[in-house]
């Protein structure tokens, strides 16, 4: 079972994240390095040492995943702090999952918002283009993405990642809605 501090830590910093976000585009590096500081700090008084080694394994595990998303363009540097914070907050077991439920989200969230300005259909050939070419070639080069490209697409990624991580919670039962 969670703790309760670290809950209202873990909500509270993907609120603030989610609405910065929203708002500017960006996750200032102040609160990322507070939601790590504080996921290890309080893992450790609840915890111990059992408890820095779950903080730090969430936040090791949740940057080296999102890493290869970052550096191909497909995920923002914030989104990624983001992320190790909250591994920080609710270690690795249950931010493996709430990463993976965020990601489901964004995906479904990307495909709706696709559907109504009429691009899915051309996302997908430009998917598959870009997937063929880096097996053809032998590359991950052609799947890297530019955000600042003409008729991109982005989406606040910290949006759906953080209501992953707060899905997560309520079906764990640490977070009653």
């Amino acid at each position: 079972m969670i703790p309760a501090p670290i809950i209202a830590a873990a909500v509270g910093f993907a609120a603030l994240c989610i609405v910065g976000d929203v708002r500017t585009r960006r996750i200032p590096n102040l609160l990322s390095g507070f939601g790590i500081v504080a996921g290890i700090v309080l893992n450790t008084v609840h915890f111990g040492s059992h408890g820095l080694l779950a903080s730090l394994g969430g936040l090791l595990l949740t940057v080296g995943l999102l890493l290869g998303p970052f550096a191909l363009g497909g995920l923002g540097g914030g989104d990624v702090k983001m992320m190790g914070a909250i591994g920080a907050l609710l270690g690795p077991r249950v931010t493996l999952a709430a990463l993976l439920v965020g990601i489901a989200f964004g995906g479904v969230i990307m495909a709706i918002h696709l559907v109504r300005v009429g691009r899915l259909r051309e996302t997908f050939v430009n998917i598959v283009t870009m997937l063929a070419a880096s097996v053809v070639g032998g590359s991950l080069e052609p799947l890297r993405m530019s955000p600042g490209q003409p008729g991109a697409i982005t989406l606040p990624y910290s949006l759906p990642l953080g209501l992953g991580t707060l899905a997560v919670l309520a079906a764990s039962g640490s977070l009653s809605l």
